[in-house]
This record gives structure tokens, sequence and C-alpha cells, in this order.
């Protein structure tokens, strides 16, 4: 009985902490400041170009290729780009516009020649995305505002000092863990992205800090689970703002109720409907 109280207790204060973050992250007034780049996070993007590494086993890799050579990226640098826009969905479309696996802007696609209606074309889309990646990775020499100015545009990064928006740097943290994934799954020779994996929502946060630190709260409990964030578009009445959710993988229903029953046992909440 103890232990069970001790593992409720400790679930509480977690998303206690979890709400306190997310009330303060949401409250109005705030103005959006510059910060500096996480020199963790800069190191490991920078690895990726210093030492690039073989990945195999993801949707239209071939395209994404093709398009890393053609234009002098690493291939696990834009797949991590876009597995964190559209988890490689060729039809995602979002509020504001933006289209397909890279999540374009047709304004974009028409700096590049490219009709929008050609867009939700993987191979045209996986092209444009990786070009516009390298044209500003030629502008800013620096793989971290690099994607800063993906998400942002360049007026998000203040070039000189090489600081970023604070939404900008979200959005780098949030696809250094599509990275991070990526990169790890390659050392362990995991080829994850495989037809008939499936992914249920165990729980949403409206800021990637606290995503990330529900996912390593639930790590810390439970080996094996397959966890992901993807930061997905919550449409109000007149603006869009974005909630970060924490994925689990499965292959069929009996592993999916497993898998909540286990979270359940280990935290003492049940996340997820059976």
């Amino acid at each position: 009985m103890k232990s069970g109280f001790n593992v409720k207790l400790v679930g509480l204060v977690m998303l206690f902490l979890f709400f306190l973050t997310a009330l303060g992250a949401g409250m109005p007034g705030a103005a959006p400041c510059s910060v500096s780049p996480d020199q963790g996070v800069k190191q490991d993007l920078n690895s990726v170009f210093e030492s690039p590494i073989e990945v195999s086993g993801y949707p239209y890799q071939e395209e994404f290729a093709k398009a890393a050579a053609r234009y002098g990226l690493p291939l696990p640098f834009v797949l991590a780009v876009a597995r964190g826009e559209s988890f490689f969905d060729p039809e995602a479309r979002s509020a504001k516009g933006a289209l397909g696996i890279m999540q374009i802007m047709p304004k974009t696609a028409g700096d590049y020649g490219v009709e929008p209606d050609l867009l939700l074309n993987p191979a045209t889309n996986i092209d444009v995305g990786v070009h516009l990646l390298s044209d500003l990775h030629k502008k800013f020499k620096d793989p971290y505002l690099t994607l800063a100015a993906y998400y942002c545009g360049p007026g998000g990064v203040e070039k000189d000092s090489g600081n970023v928006g604070k939404n900008c740097d979200e959005y780098v943290r949030y696809i250094h863990s599509h990275l991070k994934t990526i990169v790890a799954d390659a050392k362990n020779g995991n080829v994850m992205e495989q037809k008939g994996l499936k992914r249920f929502v165990l729980a949403s946060f409206d800021n990637f800090l606290d995503c990330r630190n529900f996912i390593q709260f639930i790590e810390d409990r439970i080996d094996g689970l397959r966890l992901d964030s993807f930061r997905k578009e919550v449409p109000y009445n007149d603006y869009v703002r974005y909630q970060y959710q924490v994925l689990v993988s499965y292959r069929n229903r009996g592993e999916k109720q497993r898998i909540c029953a286990q979270v359940q046992e280990r935290t003492g909440f049940a996340f997820c409907s059976m």
C-alpha cells in the first residue's frame, strides 16, 4: 500500500508542476523575447553536419536522400524536420495554409517557382523544403539558426548575437527531439518508421518543456515504450495555438491495452483509454 501511495503522490506532484508551468506559459501579456541557443542542442545539431550517419527505413527516403545530396545537407537533419512537421504525411495541411510533408507555405513555393497545387506531391514538397533549409543554412551558417528561421522566418533570428525568438527556440528544441530519435535509431540499428505502426495520444501540453519532462517521467518508470512528441494545431475562434502531444507507438489493440494498463499501474493515473 505504501509503495502505491508513493507512486500516486509522485504522479500528483509531477502533474501539479506541469499545470503550473503550462498556466504560466499561457498567461497573456508576456511579449516574445529573444533567447540564447541551448549549447547542448547546438552541439547535437552541429554533430550531424560534422559526422553524418547512415539512416534507413524512412518514408520517401529516396526523395529525401536526393534532395539532401543536391542541396548539401545531412539526411538526418532534413528527416528530423519532416518528422516533426508532419510525421511524413504528404497530405498534411495547416490552418495557416502550409502544405505537405515539409509544411511549405504557398508563397514560399512561389519563391522557388513551384505552383501551390504541386506541394502535395511528395517529391516536389521535399525538394522545396530542403532547398529552403539549404538557403537558410547558407545565410546563417548555423544549424540552430537555420531551424529557427525555417519556422519563424529570417526575422526571428538575430544573426549578430546568435539569439532567436522564444517561440523559434521552442521549435528548434522540438525538432532536435526528433533528430535525437533518428540518431538513436541509427546507432541501435532500429528501423522504426514501419508501415502499420500506429500511435495514440497519451497526454497533451501547451509547451514543449512540459511535454519533454512528461516523456522523461514515463520513461523513468516504464522501459521499452516508444514515446514521441508531436506539435499539433489547436484552432480557436480567431487564432491558432499549438499543443505538444505525447504519442505512444503500438501495433494492435491488444498492445495498446497492455500499454495503458502498464502506465496506470506504474503512475497511478489512467492517462489513456483502454
